[in-house]
């Protein structure tokens, strides 16, 4: 299923909330036929909502997309402690499949390796609770840049292998903390295991798992130089490394000095 977005129209958020739902729903939690588009991120937990008769379950990082005018209701309780974003987005005359300048984006979007999309509702829903003099028009331009994001995720859309190396990139950029297995990002980015290492073995000359410590030294350099007082064990925690002492290790071995002598080195002209 698809939902269409006019691009060519100002979208209004009627509404922007956060919820928390510590102890399961009642089955029938939801059951309402909204005049406008819902938009759901699940955060935490795990929910199974229904569109017409079509069952979607959402897994955490899971962004839903609810037609205006359709019949929306839960057949199943959520999990314990399940956490979501929910947007309420204005219908537009515009969005109609195949109207000119529209947008077409499926209902369900897997975003659970793309923080900005998260980021994106969380700055929606902070926004909506303003009252600035510009806070509807914040609000829509908010929401457009959200339809891009989304459009970017959408699986089903073949890239060329520059394009995939760089959306691997971002995303190992985007999580250092974290220490990504392949499989995980063939989920991210919807492509077999061979299509993401021959994309990072091309863009790069290395294998997955060398590019990978390769950004988070990289990028570890980068803090001991811009924050010198920052001890290395925040460093270390930072960029996913056990402990200091293999943060050292691995990062002699790349520059050829241990941290605190990088530290030292004058900074390039």
């Amino acid at each position: 299923m698809s939902v269409a977005f006019s691009l060519t129209e100002r979208h209004r958020v009627a509404a922007a909330n956060s919820h928390w739902y510590h102890q399961p729903t009642s089955p029938l939690y939801l059951d309402r036929v909204l005049p406008c588009h819902d938009f759901i991120y699940l955060e935490a937990g795990q929910w199974t909502i229904t569109e017409n008769s079509t069952d979607f379950l959402l897994e955490p990082g899971d962004v839903l997309i609810l037609s205006a005018g359709h019949h929306h209701y839960t057949r199943l309780p959520c999990a314990p402690d399940t956490r979501t974003m929910c947007l309420h987005i204005s219908r537009e005359p515009g969005d109609v499949p195949g109207h000119s300048g529209t947008l077409m984006l499926p209902s369900l979007i897997h975003a659970a390796f793309l923080p900005a999309i998260r980021a994106r509702f969380q700055e929606i829903v902070s926004a909506a609770w303003g009252d600035g003099p510009h806070r509807e028009g914040r609000l829509s331009a908010l929401f457009e840049l959200l339809l891009y994001d989304l459009a970017d995720a959408r699986p089903g859309v073949q890239a060329p292998d520059s394009s995939l190396a760089q959306e691997i990139i971002d995303i190992l950029r985007a999580s250092p903390h974290l220490n990504f297995r392949v499989e995980d990002i063939c989920a991210a980015v919807h492509a077999s295991e061979k299509a993401v290492n021959d994309a990072i073995q091309k863009r790069s000359g290395m294998t997955f798992a060398r590019y990978q410590a390769h950004i988070k030294l990289e990028m570890a350099a980068q803090h001991i130089r811009m924050e010198p007082d920052i001890r290395l064990k925040e460093i270390a925690a930072m960029f996913g490394f056990c402990d200091e002492f293999h943060l050292s290790k691995a990062f002699k071995a790349k520059y050829g000095v241990s941290p605190s002598q990088y530290r030292q080195k004058p900074v390039p002209q």
